[in-house]
C-alpha cells in the first residue's frame, strides 16, 4: 500500500457490514455511527471525544474510524483506552493523521498533537517505545496496518517511502525534516 486512499473501498465495505463508529467526521458522510463535539454536523452522537467514556457499552462495535481526528485531541491515552473498551474482541481502529514533519500538522491552531508513526507504539508490546513507557495505559493494541506516507515530490522516488516505513526510526530521526513525511495511517486492533 503506498497511499491509505487505497485501503478505503476495504473500510467502506467493512462499515457497511459491520458495526462501526465513526469518530468526528464532521461535514464528510459517515461511515458508521457518528459521533462529534458539534450539533452543527448531526451526528448521531454528540459528545467530546476528548472527554471519555463515550456513551457506549463496553465491546460494541467492531471498529472505530478516526480520520483527521486524533491531532485535534489532547487525551490521547483516555481516548485510546475508551476505544479500546468500546471496541470488540479483534475490534480496530483505522486513523489518518498527519506526520509530524508535515508543516500542516503545525499549520492548523486546532491541532493538539503532532504525531509520529512511532507514538502508538506505547501501545505495542515488543517496541521500544512499550518497553519503556507502556505503563502510561493498560490497553494493547496489535498494528494490522502501518504506513507512513511521504511528502511530494518524494512519494515518486522508488523504493523512498518503503525505506521509510521498513526503517521509521532511522527515518523521523535523522531524515524526516529533509524528506517531508505528508500522513500516518494505521490500523490497530484491539488485544484483549
Amino acid at each position: 500500500m503506498r497511499f491509505w486512499g487505497e485501503r478505503m473501498p476495504h473500510l467502506e465495505e467493512f462499515a457497511r457490514t459491520h458495526r462501526v463508529l465513526h469518530l468526528g467526521p464532521g461535514r464528510e458522510a459517515s461511515l458508521g455511527v457518528s459521533v462529534d463535539i458539534s450539533r452543527d454536523v448531526r451526528p448521531d452522537v454528540v459528545a467530546d471525544l476528548n472527554r471519555p467514556p463515550y456513551p457506549f457499552r463496553d465491546n460494541s462495535f467492531d471498529a472505530a474510524y478516526a480520520f483527521s481526528v486524533v491531532e485535534h485531541l489532547d487525551n490521547f491515552f483516555g481516548v485510546f483506552t475508551d476505544l479500546h473498551r468500546v471496541l470488540k474482541p479483534g475490534g480496530f481502529v483505522a486513523l489518518l493523521t498527519p506526520h509530524f514533519s508535515n508543516a500542516a500538522s503545525f499549520i492548523d491552531p486546532s491541532h493538539r498533537l503532532h504525531l509520529s508513526v512511532r507514538s502508538f507504539d506505547y501501545f505495542i508490546e515488543g517496541t521500544s517505545l512499550f518497553a519503556s513507557y507502556g505503563f502510561y495505559t493498560r490497553v494493547r493494541y496489535r498494528v494490522r496496518e502501518r504506513l507512513l506516507m511521504l511528502e511530494t515530490p518524494w512519494t515518486h522516488v522508488p523504493g523512498l517511502q518503503r525505506a521509510a516505513n521498513r526503517w521509521p526510526a532511522l527515518y523521523e530521526e535523522h531524515l524526516c525534516y529533509l524528506l517531508r513525511g505528508s500522513g500516518i495511517y494505521m490500523e490497530l486492533e484491539a488485544v484483549k
